[in-house]
């Protein structure tokens, strides 16, 4: 993995190349300057909290590019392996080219694929000390339930959420978390992004002492066309909601 983020990095313009997992966590980076662990990690949040809320309407999406003042910084989708998502992300200035990137994400991405998909990935053991700020470390995805870990209780877990999120709510069965997923998506059809919020923020109103499960989904399909405000766009979600259920 090492040296294909490595690869990322000797392009003329790119700052930091980065791996990122479906719970938000920073898997593997190459940075330059001031673009060390502790700094990729906060890119990796923001990165992790915008793909979930894009992927809630665009579940097939391949690639992104968010345009900033001084730069861009480019996302491509590396799939699932092993039931966790991975992307593929670059901060790069105002001198990247567009066209050479593209290509060099391209090429990285497929080897990156196979790398996690081998299990390529180097891990960094508890305890070992911190790479250097132009380094790269590499650490396992947290274990189900583990520290750190989202809780879960069910062998799906949060898949609902599918992408990514720091999400504190847990789906208590398959069938619970099957039907979350459906239901993020039709919200997502009338609220946009936020829409997985409003569930999580539902799902602890509804559901405040335990995992959510079947029992209440009635309830918090109630409560979420509360959410939206055009009467005939509310009544489309809670027959869709509804029919999901089924």
């Amino acid at each position: 993995m090492e040296t294909n983020l490595q690869s990322l990095l000797e392009q003329a313009g790119v700052n930091a190349a980065m791996v990122i997992d479906g719970g938000g966590r920073l898997v593997g980076h190459r940075g330059r300057a001031v673009y060390d662990r502790a700094l990729c990690e906060q890119v990796a949040g923001g990165l992790a909290r915008a793909v979930d809320s894009m992927a809630l309407q665009h579940e097939d999406w391949e690639s992104l590019a968010a345009h900033f003042a001084d730069g861009t910084i480019l996302v491509r989708n590396l799939g699932a392996v092993a039931g966790t998502s991975f992307v593929l992300a670059v901060v790069a200035d105002a001198t990247l080219n567009p066209a050479f990137a593209a290509v060099s994400l391209r090429v990285a991405a497929n080897k990156l694929k196979k790398a996690l998909e081998g299990g390529g990935s180097r891990p960094v053991l508890a305890g070992s000390a911190p790479p250097a700020a132009s380094g790269s470390q590499v650490v396992p995805p947290a274990p189900a339930g583990g520290i750190g870990s989202r809780p879960v209780l069910a062998s799906t877990g949060l898949s609902w959420s599918r992408t990514f999120g720091s999400s504190a709510v847990a789906a208590a069965d398959p069938a619970s978390s099957a039907w979350l997923g459906k239901l993020a998506r039709e919200l997502a059809r009338f609220v946009g992004p936020m829409a997985k919020l409003f569930i999580e923020e539902g799902i602890r109103r509804v559901s405040p002492d335990g995992p959510f499960s079947m029992v209440h989904s009635k309830a918090l399909i109630e409560d979420l066309s509360a959410q939206v405000e055009d009467p005939k766009d509310r009544a489309a979600f809670v027959k869709a909601a509804e029919a999901a259920r089924t």
